[in-house]
């Protein structure tokens, strides 16, 4: 029969070790050993502080003007503060440290939980421990000199392009200068690529690319295309007398008119796109329900993630999990108590016993969460992290290869508010399996074709391919069917609002 804690009576544990009181013989026995030395404790690491972190930012700045170098402060997993940089490579790092007399050392536990995603870094001077984590996409393993690229770098914004019409030409030209301006120096070789695609694009995108430009952007190809592809699209679709429009802020949905066509490059079949950049189109299918209960009443699902509904990410994912009556939502009410927001959710788990964040205390939560996990189905784990059949002896489970940030590191970071967060995931997950696999799916996948494709917009995939030559394909959204999506880690559920992808053939 299931319990909660605040009505569980836990007895002492009676195989406890019993503490050992040790005998110190006395100065008179003559049979009394000496007393050997107490060893010296190492002394614990010391980390750079804040305000120290941002100052080894502003250094790093003056360095390598270039690059960008923001601060991570010491939140959820991670543990400490530290600086991310992106456009430089680990040698630019490593020649930028020297130069001010830090050493290079390997980075600890605390240092590491610094990104899930990039390896970290440790320098020290002055016996204080400094963390930097370089987040680049493609970086080539045992390779100090490679930079690879960052998301949306290579993007009109991340370019300096700022919006604005061009023609053909203009815009060939704009961009060969970005390219020269923000990639030449630390990269000469992404650069040669980079405008070698706009060459290729400018001739219709059947221009090959010679084998050794291609070779070097091969581990990042699929961003680039993504990002720079909101370049080579128009350039390959302007015709001579016709102007491209840059968005002068950030289009969530548009990435530049084409007289005719309102055109995206987003990956609509890859993340997805999150209802935030349709809220207009939301309102406007709302006005069209009318008085018609049904639709209304799976409307209310999706308008969870509508901004005016308020609430974090967290907080909407809990709202619509509410609103669609999943399993998990039941099962995690009636385990936990009533909550519908994150902040009530993280308060009903602070009444159980993890505040240490032990290993044995995530096995007693996975043990009492297995019932959220498997409320759909008692074969299937919805939203349990990856290291969950280890922790809870499942047969053949083995443990993980290395330590992430999800699972166990998180709950020993914060025990109480990464329940809360695997919790959430959880619902997140049985959201997705509730509207993409249960009995009204057919009615969501229409009704969310019903709003997004009442957008003016064609979607354009664009594919550059190895050989450098490339192909855009259009369709307008008023031809396309989509479908919900949600995809985060288990401890940061909020990561990315849920939202839809476009099916394409």
């Amino acid at each position: 029969m299931d319990m909660r804690f605040f009505e569980l009576n836990e007895p002492a544990d009676p195989a406890a070790p019993k503490k050992v009181v040790s005998k110190v013989a006395h100065p008179a026995d003559a049979t009394a050993q000496p007393t050997p030395p107490v060893a010296k404790e190492p002394s614990a690491p010391v980390y750079a502080t804040p305000a120290q972190t941002k100052e080894l930012r502003d250094y790093l700045e003056m360095q390598w003007p270039e690059a960008k170098f923001t601060v991570q402060t010491a939140k959820g997993t991670k543990l400490i503060p530290s600086i991310r940089a992106r456009g430089l490579s680990l040698a630019m790092l490593k020649a930028a440290m020297q130069a001010d007399q830090f050493i290079t050392k390997n980075p600890d536990v605390k240092q590491s939980s610094a990104s899930s995603s990039f390896p970290a870094y440790s320098f020290e001077k002055d016996g204080v421990l400094y963390t930097v984590v370089i987040g680049m996409k493609g970086v080539k393993d045992g390779n100090e000199e490679s930079i690879g690229i960052s998301r949306k770098e290579l993007t009109p914004a991340g370019l300096g392009i700022h919006g604005g019409k061009f023609d053909k030409n203009q815009l060939i030209a704009a961009t060969k200068k970005a390219v020269e301006s923000k990639i030449r120096k630390r990269d000469p070789v992404l650069a040669d690529a980079l405008i070698a695609m706009v060459d290729s694009a400018a001739a219709g995108g059947t221009q090959p690319i010679s084998q050794d430009l291609m070779d070097h952007v091969a581990p990042f190809l699929g961003t680039l295309s993504q990002d720079f592809g909101e370049i080579l699209a128009p350039i390959l679709i302007l015709k001579d007398g016709q102007q491209a429009e840059l968005p002068t802020g950030n289009n969530p949905l548009v990435d530049v008119k084409i007289p005719g066509m309102n055109l995206s490059v987003k990956a609509l079949t890859g993340s997805g796109t999150s209802f935030r950049s349709i809220s207009d189109l939301m309102d406007k299918y709302e006005q069209s329900i009318g008085g018609d209960t049904e639709k209304k009443k799976q409307f209310s699902v999706l308008k969870s993630f509508h901004p005016s509904a308020g609430g974090n990410n967290k907080d909407k994912i809990i709202a619509a999990a509410a609103a669609a009556k999943i399993p998990e939502y039941q099962e995690a009410v009636r385990k936990f108590d009533k909550f519908k927001t994150w902040s009530e959710l993280h308060q009903q788990m602070r009444r159980w016993p993890w505040k240490e964040g032990t290993k044995d205390q995530y096995r007693h939560f996975l043990g009492q969460a297995l019932d959220v996990f498997t409320a759909s189905s008692a074969s299937k784990y919805v939203g349990m992290p990856a290291d969950g059949k280890f922790y809870l002896g499942s047969d053949g489970a083995k443990p993980p290869a290395r330590e992430k940030a999800a699972g166990y590191p998180s709950f020993r970071a914060n025990p109480h508010a990464a329940a809360a967060d695997i919790i959430t995931y959880s619902l997140g997950v049985g959201l997705l399996n509730y509207i993409r696999g249960g009995k009204e799916s057919a009615k969501y996948s229409q009704m969310m074709t019903d709003i997004v494709n009442k957008a003016d917009a064609v979607i354009g995939h664009i594919t550059v391919n190895q050989d450098g030559t490339m192909s855009l394909k259009t369709k307008p959204f008023s031809t396309l069917q989509f479908q919900f999506q949600y995809h985060a880690p288990s401890h940061i559920p909020g990561n990315n609002l849920p939202g839809f992808i476009a099916l394409l053939d």
